[in-house]
């Protein structure tokens, strides 16, 4: 992978994503790295507490 980029952005939380579209639309070529599997950094709704009871588990809003 030898590809060139104009920015690199770590995390795609809000201001990541953010300062990534700024970028991009102003003719950058930008990459957004991410260390979870989903976007939204601090921002994100996850299940928790799944059980045979309640087995889709609980939907929290968790960080910000």
């Amino acid at each position: 992978m030898n590809q060139q980029y104009d920015a690199i952005i770590i995390g795609s939380g809000h201001n990541g994503l953010t300062t990534a579209g700024y970028l991009a639309k102003s003719g950058q070529k930008v990459l957004v790295l991410e260390r979870r599997d989903t976007l939204g950094g601090a921002v994100c709704t996850e299940t928790m507490f799944q059980s045979e009871q309640y087995p889709q588990g609980f939907r929290m809003d968790v960080g910000s």
